[in-house]
């Protein structure tokens, strides 16, 4: 009698069952890979959300198996109606169905999370770095436990289907299908509930950016979302109301969130506060003195370097007791920050003393090689990753340029892509001592140094355990260990800061210490899972954003905030000798989250620290002096936060219509 009942079941239902059984299966697979690629469930590194908890697992399941099953529903309504107008209705139809899915959804994500691509540029995939051994077979073993899960799950799928197949073979049950001519209105009902309420559910996922940022992830979610989005583009501008950022005026093509606001037409493009007005442009203080030679400079910019290094101990023992002594001796700018949380912008910032290409002021390689510097570049990253050489004169004629691309076999890494290759400490300081050995010291000399020690995963394969022999090994790292992978760093830090020893050591010895320029500073800070985060580039905050800027000279004056921008003329006209005071209490520095054009943040910082945030995605502002957000309209309306909140967004219209729009109109 149940056998009997349950044939009915199955018969009854046996299309709901079968999209069931395919999404139960893509289920499995993917979420595995999301936990593995994405860290979604535990943190990782660059990892602005997670879920956790029981609550925000099971929500975020929920949510998944829904936009899974109205997809798998929706495909299988297609298949189904094919059938049935050919008049086939046994097992091969129901089974093809849910193989070719499982078969696609396999190849997608295989595609997708590049599971054999271990030798390019990430195994998560918002890593920049590769995070492979020091030789192929550390590489292999250190992705085997991905290869293993892969291939598991590709032969437990195998397994499944070749056991489905023969029970289907062998089923009587099954064989009475073939004439079995049921219209299936259960199943067509759900399809239309979820066609209907799929909207809904997709507009409210759009809107909360908890949500949204694992299900983007989820491929069901992206092509519902994307679908739906075209649907609601009214005025074909490319943008409309199911997806991030949502376009606010749906029947006016020349307002979108992309919309570069063109000041000036009377226009508002983008949406905030009218017509774009343009902030005026500082007097470029360093054009006013005329390129000459001075004392050397050797400029060096450590990876990742977190603010409070000074300060750190570990075991007892000062994690950059070189760094320390220099500020000791020399300056150390208290209010020092990056303007992104990413190397390649810093980087340019710092060269090119500015944050948009379109811009009339004077390089720093350009005014060293106008003073008679002779320059040399020393780099442990690829500077040609994100076109840094070529946008900052790094590869100019006559200047001798180095970098983890020219050591290719010295890499620490195996992968040989632009952001992969890296170069042990040891490796550019020998590169500096054979270049310090080369340079003609009658003539002014300018070095960039760049030391990599500190980057995710805060360790590689030779790296020396200079105050911390049990590094953390990458598949131990998440925030249970959050201890254990700070210690870690600060093993790294210790590394680049004894590089930075090696490098005073080598002027020492060859007398030019005291004729000598030394700044040293952080491409930006980084989290260690201390404010939720591991990483950097996804929060606007002290930790992700202020870096240590130290520079052997005692005679400078700074009450302002002091920006990669700066960094440039502050080198040289400590080298000069030059004025060195920085007094203006209207000094400003520009940061963001994400590109210029379609930010997630933007923010400013003024004296003392204070920091005004604008957040994109909830159109809310922070104040970092009250601790307090306000809502847009709410903080625009307020006399107290106007002034603020109208200079932010004009300063970033401004860099925008620099960037993109001086160009196109």
């Amino acid at each position: 009698m149940f056998f009997r009942q349950l044939e009915n079941f199955v018969s009854q239902y046996r299309r709901l069952i079968v999209v069931l059984i395919a999404v139960f299966i893509i289920q499995i697979f993917e979420s595995i890979l999301l936990r593995f690629k994405y860290d979604l469930f535990t943190g990782g590194f660059l990892q602005p959300f997670s879920y956790k908890t029981i609550s925000e697992r099971l929500t975020f399941i929920l949510f998944s198996l829904w936009f899974d099953l109205t997809l798998v529903g929706l495909l299988a309504s297609i298949w189904f109606f094919v059938a049935d107008r050919l008049n086939k209705y046994g097992q091969f139809i129901y089974y093809n169905f849910a193989a070719l899915v499982v078969l696609m959804a396999g190849v997608w994500l295989a595609f997708k999370f590049k599971v054999l691509s271990y030798f390019s540029d990430t195994v998560n995939l918002q890593i920049v770095k590769n995070l492979g051994g020091g030789s192929l077979k550390e590489a292999l073993l250190y992705v085997s436990n991905e290869l293993v899960l892969f291939f598991g799950l590709i032969g437990i799928t195998t397994v499944f289907l070749v056991f489905f197949i023969s029970f289907l073979n062998k089923s009587a049950f099954v064989r009475r299908l073939e004439t079995n001519t049921i219209k299936h209105k259960t199943y067509m009902g759900l399809l239309l509930f979820a066609l209907v309420l799929t909207p809904v559910i997709t507009l409210f996922v759009s809107n909360n950016d908890f949500l949204r940022y694992g299900l983007e992830k989820k491929t069901s979610y992206r092509l519902i979302s994307s679908g739906l989005d075209r649907l609601s583009d009214f005025d074909f501008d490319g943008f409309g109301s199911f997806s991030y950022p949502k376009d606010k005026a749906i029947f006016n093509a020349s307002n979108n969130p992309g919309a570069i606001d063109i000041p000036g037409n009377g226009i508002d493009e983008d949406g905030f506060l009218g017509d774009a007005v343009l902030t005026a442009d500082a007097n470029d203080t360093l054009a006013e003195i005329t390129p000459q030679s001075g004392k050397h400079i050797v400029l060096i910019v450590l990876e990742s370097a977190r603010a409070d290094l000074l300060d750190q101990k570990l075991n007892g023992y000062y994690v950059a007791p070189v760094l320390r002594e220099i500020a000791r001796t020399g300056s150390s700018i208290k209010y020092a920050y990056s303007h992104t949380g990413y190397t390649t912008t810093s980087i340019k910032a710092i060269f090119n003393r500015t944050l948009v290409k379109n811009n009339k002021k004077t390089s720093l390689i350009k005014f060293l090689q106008a003073a008679g510097y002779q320059v040399s570049i020393i780099s442990g990253q690829d500077e040609s990753f994100g076109d840094v050489a070529s946008e900052t004169g790094m590869k100019n004629k006559d200047v001798s340029y180095f970098d983890a691309r020219t050591a290719l076999d010295d890499r620490v890494f195996p992968s040989k892509e632009q952001g992969s290759l890296r170069l042990s400490e040891e490796r550019v300081v020998k590169q500096f001592q054979t270049r310090i050995n080369q340079a003609d010291f009658s003539k002014p000399q300018f070095f960039y140094l760049n030391f990599q020690a500190a980057h995710f995963p805060y360790s590689h394969p030779k790296m020396t355990k200079r105050i911390f022999n049990n590094l953390i090994p990458r598949s131990d790292i998440n925030e249970e260990n959050k201890n254990w992978v700070a210690a870690t760093y600060w093993n790294a830090i210790a590394n680049a800061d004894w590089a930075a020893g090696k490098v005073i050591e080598s002027l020492k010895e060859r007398n030019q210490l005291d004729n000598t320029t030394i700044v040293i500073l952080g491409d930006h800070g980084e989290s260690l899972f201390d404010d939720g985060f591991l990483g950097h580039g996804h929060a606007i905050n002290d930790i992700q954003t202020k870096i240590p800027l130290i520079i052997n000279d005692p005679a400078i004056t700074v009450d302002e905030p002091i920006g990669q921008v700066d960094v440039a003329e502050l080198a040289i006209r400590s080298a000069l000798g030059k004025n060195n005071k920085w007094v203006n209490k209207d000094k400003t520095v520009f940061q963001w989250v994400g590109s210029l054009s379609q930010p997630a943040l933007i923010a400013q910082v003024t004296q003392h620290g204070i920091r005004t945030i604008f957040d994109f995605r909830s159109e809310q502002f922070f104040f970092s002096d009250l601790k307090s957000w306000k809502s847009y309209k709410d903080a625009l309306s307020d006399p107290v936060f106007k002034d603020r909140v109208i200079d932010l967004i004009h300063k970033w219209e401004t860099l925008r219509w620099r960037e993109y729009g001086a160009e196109k109109y």
